[in-house]
């Protein structure tokens, strides 16, 4: 079983350092992490975003799925 790890910024001045503390802080050894290109949009959808698909394609029953927000993982609808 692997621990997986799906880090991605939405702008290219975003870094993801906050959710690198974050995995610090919770103690998890032994990640396979899947780092999005910085400025990837949340506006493409995720199955469109290379690491996204990679961490799907490497993923088996029994992994773990880290993130440090759920909206790293989906697509946020803005307002009309």
């Amino acid at each position: 079983m692997a621990t997986l790890v799906y880090q991605r910024g939405s702008t290219d001045q975003q870094s993801t350092a906050r959710q690198d503390l974050l995995l610090d802080e919770a103690g998890i050894e032994d990640l396979v992490v899947f780092k999005e290109d910085p400025g990837t949009s949340s506006r493409i959808h995720p199955l469109q975003r290379p690491k996204f698909r990679e961490l799907l394609t490497y993923a088996r029953p029994g992994d773990t799925v880290h993130t440090s927000e759920m909206f790293r993982l989906v697509q946020r609808q803005r307002p009309r």
